[in-house]
């Protein structure tokens, strides 16, 4: 295959080891949050000349160079534009290219890319594009093995593919020390499974009696056809076994995968939950936890929109292979040793990445969230490729071995948390020698396992889950409690907290100041989506109260320190739940918060409660407070009330009104410096009465003022400067106000 003098003489092999061999740095990142590992190996942009000018390479490629050719076309696919002349690049991309490598950590990257970059004419640095060099599987050299990615199987259906996976589970049950200790304790089966049978038998629904097994879990979309599920029609013809053929694509993929992996046991919703008796779909659904954190692996069928897409998708390469010689040295022992020299390939950086899984239609539904992360192992089948992940780490067919790219999906955490409740901890011993001990481990106190993940307190890790599970969808939206139920039972024996419709009772203080992103409708038709809960879902006060995307959570660390030099915090009296059935990490039918707080009283806020009304044309034009005490704090409020997205969406959402209808705003804290500005502050609830019960209250929106230095007017917009005099004239009015704390409930 023909390759221009310059990439001929590329020796990828001398690129990647002098990356490895290069000394570690840290990242110099010291949020409490952040585990400092120490792995980042420092990029070397300009390892091997390549052409003096980008035209020099485009002309190469023009001429042959398939190499050239590969590096061309894959930058120039990141363009805005295609129409250019060759005088055009060389005056706006000047300066020599250089083939080198990337920056990359160890455990969150896995292997270095190769980059393709510029060095301008005043010395910087221009990445053009980037490459992850792999080899075929059966011809990796012995010293690129943990620098190189494998090739990816065009069949994900094939046997070669499977055995990949297959592979993957039984050195994760037999080779690696944390995860083959989840496999250890025999489980009791799922009430129902499916009984996968072989070439010779139908699958069948079986019901198990308590049975202890090994099972393996299926995670997927719904969709397409509704009709395939347990209902009182259809248990015989599935107690007696149906035809692999027969089921739904996506069922009938995951039947095939657990039997090629030589599991008998399957437990898919739609056939193990009977959906045509809420009594079994309630009782079932409850043990929806136990389901996936007991499963010896789950099935994730990402790159499936529905039942009837299937699980096996053919793969394309979206670049043409180019093989590249692995250069052993002639001198060396290696390559006396070796019979022929390996090639390797170029593919582009991003086109194996997990981002791809993370896009992908299954990781936009809500239920999905817990099956995966209550899952001790998942095996998921994305568009590009396989990719498994574990407690020890997260694997792909490409050939990476990594930590979790995203903190929330760390299942070593999730794992810990599930075995605190499954194997709870001895009670110390009261004789001498326990007593000793006892005092011996105060005086030696480690920190807890957690902090292993760095988890700076498990609250912050919860409302992180929450945040990721905010930003997808459920089909039913009074089903958002039930949907996290199984992640909130597993954090309970380590917060040892009561658990309040999404919220924890110890931490509630800090966790009342949250704050919902919009939906937006795809057609523009409105300035926000316009849709309504469709039933009661859970307490104001709560971030599940109503329908909308990412909830941003205050709570945190450094909220939590800073309340111990706050100047004012409201008092928490009370707060309670009524369940609508026995689980208490379910479905609420009303919540109750009592608190003492500074409190005052606003008769009216401006009347936007039209998600599509035209905003004034000016600041003149908005509706002004009535009342002229407080007056600043006032307007700031209204004037936040009718343009920030947020506040709109929020108030509309909750919004509830009727005649003689008042609204006031709750000091929950006054910061003497806000842990999130490091200025004087105070975090307020807006809430309205319910004309229900005398200081009743319903939340409908937060708001922060912060006392920040005014800017210079020439160094920013009239608007800008007015809104930050506003804002701090409006904390001065906080301050000097003699607001009286009243007892009001918040439902």
């Amino acid at each position: 295959m023909k390759l221009c003098n310059l990439c001929d003489g590329f020796d990828v092999r001398a690129l990647l080891l002098s990356s490895l061999a290069q000394r570690s740095e840290a990242t110099g990142n010291t949020n409490r949050n952040f585990v400092d590992a120490e792995d980042l190996r420092p990029a070397i942009p300009h390892f091997y000349p390549h052409y003096k000018t980008i035209v020099g390479l485009k002309n190469s490629a023009e001429e042959g160079c398939r190499l050239c050719e590969l590096f061309w076309k894959s930058w120039l696919a990141t363009l805005p534009k295609t129409d250019f002349t060759e005088e055009w690049l060389e005056c706006t991309f000047e300066g020599q290219v250089y083939i080198g490598c990337s920056m990359w950590s160890t455990s969150r990257q896995g292997v270095p890319y190769v980059t393709i970059s510029q060095k301008t004419l005043d010395g910087r640095n221009r990445t053009l594009c980037s490459f992850e060099a792999f080899v075929e599987r059966d011809d990796v050299p012995e010293d690129g093995r943990d620098l190189l990615g494998r090739a990816v199987y065009s069949d994900p259906s094939s046997e070669a593919c499977i055995v990949v996976a297959k592979d993957w589970l039984s050195e994760c049950l037999n080779g690696h020390k944390q995860c083959a200790a989840l496999a250890t304790s025999k489980k009791s089966l799922p009430t129902r499974v499916i009984e996968v049978g072989d070439e010779t038998s139908h699958p069948k629904l079986i019901t198990t009696g308590g049975t202890t097994g090994t099972w393996v879990a299926l995670s997927y979309c719904w969709g397409g056809d509704s009709t395939f599920v347990l209902n009182e029609t259809k248990r015989p013809d599935l107690q007696q076994g149906i035809p692999v053929q027969d089921f739904p694509p996506t069922l009938r993929d995951a039947v095939l995968v657990t039997r090629r992996l030589g599991l008998q046991y399957l437990w898919i919703d739609a056939l193990c939950i009977q959906q045509d008796s809420k009594e079994d779909w309630a009782r079932e659904a409850a043990k929806m936890r136990e389901v996936y954190s007991g499963a010896v692996l789950t099935i994730t069928a990402a790159n499936s929109p529905s039942t009837i897409s299937g699980i096996f998708f053919q793969r394309e390469a979206k670049s043409p292979k180019v093989p590249i010689k692995w250069k052993i040295p002639d001198d060396s022992q290696k390559r006396r040793d070796l019979e022929r020299t390996s090639e390797v390939y170029l593919r582009p950086g991003s086109e194996l990445w997990d981002h791809k899984l993370q896009a992908s239609r299954l990781m936009t539904r809500g239920w999905t969230l817990q099956e995966g992360l209550l899952a001790p192992r998942t095996l998921s089948f994305g568009e590009q490729q396989m990719i498994w992940e574990c407690p020890q780490h997260q694997a792909d067919e490409g050939g990476r071995i990594t930590q979790a790219t995203e903190d929330y999906r760390v299942k070593g955490f999730i794992q810990g948390l599930i075995q605190i409740e499954r194997e709870p901890a001895p009670k110390p011993r009261q004789n001498l020698l326990g007593r000793l001990t006892q005092l011996s481990l105060r005086s030696n106190k480690q920190d807890p396992w957690w902090k292993t993940y760095g988890i700076a307190n498990p609250y912050d890790k919860w409302y992180d889950i929450v945040q990721q599970f905010t930003g997808r969808s459920l089909t039913v939206d009074t089903d958002v409690l039930p949907a996290l139920a199984g992640i909130a039972r597993a954090f309970q024996p380590l917060l040892n907290d009561t658990y309040c419709a999404g919220l924890w009772e110890k931490d509630i203080l800090c966790s009342l100041i949250w704050a919902r992103s919009p939906r937006y409708p795809t057609d523009g038709s409105s300035r926000f989506d316009p849709t309504r809960r469709s039933g009661y879902i859970a307490p104001s006060w709560s971030w599940a109260s109503l329908v909308g995307k990412e909830a941003s959570m205050i709570s945190n660390w450094k909220n939590r320190d800073s309340l111990q030099s706050a100047i004012s915090i409201a008092k928490i009296v009370s707060v309670s739940t009524q369940l609508a059935g026995s689980d208490p990490f379910g479905q609420v039918t009303r919540g109750e918060l009592v608190l003492r707080a500074r409190f005052y009283r606003i008769e009216n806020l401006p009347p936007a409660y039209s998600l599509s009304q035209e905003w004034p044309a000016s600041a003149d034009e908005f509706p002004k407070p009535k009342s002229r005490e407080n007056y600043k704090f006032q307007k700031l409020i209204y004037t936040n009330m009718l343009l920030v997205d947020r506040m709109v969406y929020e108030f509309f959402q909750q919004h509830e009104p009727y005649p003689g209808q008042h609204f006031g705003v709750v000091e929950i804290v006054r910061w003497e410096l806000s842990p999130d500005a490091l200025a004087p502050g105070s975090d307020f609830l807006i809430v309205e009465s319910t004309g229900e019960k005398e200081d009743e209250y319903r939340r409908v929106s937060s708001i922060a003022i912060r006392k920040e230095p005014i800017p210079n007017k020439e160094d920013v917009s009239a608007e800008q400067y007015a809104g930050a005099v506003l804002e701090t004239e409006a904390y001065k009015e906080v301050i000097a106000a003699n607001w009286k704390k009243r007892t009001i409930t918040i439902i």
